[in-house]
């Protein structure tokens, strides 16, 4: 990561931004937490992570890293800031300090995140089951069992993306680009890239994915 000398309200984050908070002195690599707003120049309102179906217990000042992946700059932030206040009400939340340095990393190839969505693979007429394990907007790893496949081969990709508020039927066009296989599992995982991909659907993929970093993040 760089450091460019930007501020966090430059980042025109929305409420909703998924964020992962690594505390000082909690076993948990990272929490999840939402964020719910800022205020300018002064601290930033984020939820207090859930575990176990209860809110974490934090103390003021405690030190916190956070991490998050910024849309304006298509790229991974991340920050350092402490604990300046507590709340339950009316549901439980933190303030941040306003950090005084942002890190910044540019995403140079297509962010993917790790995901497990059922798919079927359409090849010449036959159609064969498959879990999608790896996803971006540019292609994705299919774990099957169906037949070896050349590097070049054409299949299609029928699967459903849960987007939140709806769920969306896609049938992506791809190219082989890898194929390895398993022979104690007996499966194969099968390198793919996505060709002719319209609009609508590159837009849903992206949303899909940045969903999921969340939480599986690289």
């Amino acid at each position: 990561m760089s450091d460019n000398n930007p501020t966090f309200e430059s980042l025109k984050l929305l409420p909703g931004q998924p964020l992962q908070l690594e505390l000082d002195g909690y076993t948990n690599d990272r929490d999840r937490s939402t964020l719910v707003g800022y205020r300018l120049g002064k601290s930033i309102i984020v939820t207090t992570p859930i575990v176990n179906g209860h809110p974490i217990t934090v103390k003021l000042d405690t030190g916190v890293n956070v991490r998050l992946f910024a849309n304006k700059i298509n790229g991974a932030c991340a920050f350092r800031s402490h604990i300046i206040h507590v709340s339950v009400a009316p549901f439980p939340h933190l303030h941040l300090a306003m950090p005084s340095q942002l890190f910044l990393g540019e995403v140079r190839k297509a962010v993917r995140a790790k995901v497990s969505v059922h798919a079927t693979l359409v090849f010449e007429g036959e159609r064969s089951s498959g879990e999608i394990i790896d996803l971006s907007t540019d292609g994705g790893r299919v774990r099957t069992r169906a037949q070896a496949f050349e590097i070049g081969e054409h299949l299609s990709v029928v699967t459903k993306l849960d987007l939140g508020a709806v769920e969306k039927v896609m049938r992506l066009q791809a190219i082989v680009r890898s194929f390895v296989l398993d022979e104690k599992s007996g499966t194969c995982n099968i390198g793919l890239q996505w060709r002719g991909l319209d609009e609508n659907d590159a837009i849903a993929l992206q949303a899909y994915v940045l969903g999921q970093l969340h939480t599986n993040p690289y």
